[in-house]
C-alpha cells in the first residue's frame, strides 16, 4: 500500500502560495516607486552671475499641471515668482520677477504626479551680481526725498496637495497587509499538513 506523500503536498502548496504572493503583490509595486526632483536650472547651491529669467525643475514621473506650485522667495521670504508655473510631461517652469539682486534665493516646490503622490521639497541657489541700476541722485535743495518702502506681501507658503491626493503610505500600506494576511494563510496551510503528518504516521 502506498503511503501518501505530505511533503509532496507541502511542496505543492508552498508553491501554489509563492505564485499568488507574487500575483497579488506584482500591481502595488508601482506605487512604491514615488516621484521625484531629477534636475534644476540653476541648480541647488549654485551661483550665478545674473539673475535668472526662470526656473526649470525636471521630475521622474509626469506631473498633474493643477497640483504643481513652485515659490521662489529672496532672503526676506517675500516672492520673487511671476505667474503660476507652466507644467510639460516632467517639466515645470517657473518664471521670475526681472531684475532681481544679488542675493540667495529659496526655491520650494509641491508637486502632484499623475499617479497621485505628492511630492515636495526646496533648495537655494545664489544671484552674485545684481541686475538692478541704480538712478543717479540729484542735488537736493535742502530737503531729502522719503525713501520708498517696498510694498507688503504675504509670505509664500506652499499649499497642501487637494482631497482625494494619495498619501504616500498609502501603496506601502496595502503591500504590507497583503503580505500579513499571506503569511497567515501559509501558517495555517503548514499546522494543518503538519496535523496530516502526524495522523498518517499513527
Amino acid at each position: 500500500m502506498n503511503r501518501p506523500e505530505p511533503f509532496g503536498a507541502l511542496g505543492r502548496f508552498a508553491a501554489a502560495l509563492c505564485a499568488t504572493l507574487a500575483v497579488l503583490l506584482a500591481p502595488a509595486a508601482p506605487a512604491w516607486a514615488h516621484n521625484a526632483l531629477r534636475e534644476s536650472n540653476p541648480t541647488r547651491d549654485a551661483q550665478v552671475a545674473s539673475a535668472p529669467e526662470r526656473v526649470d525643475l525636471t521630475f521622474a514621473e509626469r506631473l498633474d499641471p493643477q497640483f504643481t506650485t513652485i515659490v521662489v522667495t529672496n532672503v526676506d521670504k517675500q516672492p520673487v515668482s511671476s505667474g503660476k508655473p507652466t507644467v510639460s510631461g516632467v517639466r515645470a517652469t517657473q518664471a521670475l520677477t526681472p531684475g532681481l539682486a544679488a542675493g540667495t534665493y529659496t526655491v520650494a516646490y509641491r508637486v502632484v504626479s499623475v499617479d497621485g503622490h505628492p511630492v515636495q521639497g526646496s533648495y537655494t541657489f545664489t544671484v552674485t551680481a545684481s541686475s538692478v541700476t541704480t538712478p543717479p541722485v540729484a542735488a537736493s535743495s535742502g530737503s531729502q526725498a522719503p525713501t520708498p518702502t517696498p510694498d507688503s506681501a504675504p509670505s509664500a507658503a506652499v499649499p497642501s496637495p487637494a482631497a482625494g491626493a494619495v498619501s504616500d503610505d498609502d501603496g506601502d500600506g496595502l503591500g504590507i497587509g497583503v503580505v500579513v494576511v499571506l503569511l497567515a494563510a501559509l501558517a495555517l496551510g503548514l499546522g494543518l499538513l503538519v496535523k496530516r503528518l502526524r495522523a498518517g504516521r499513527r
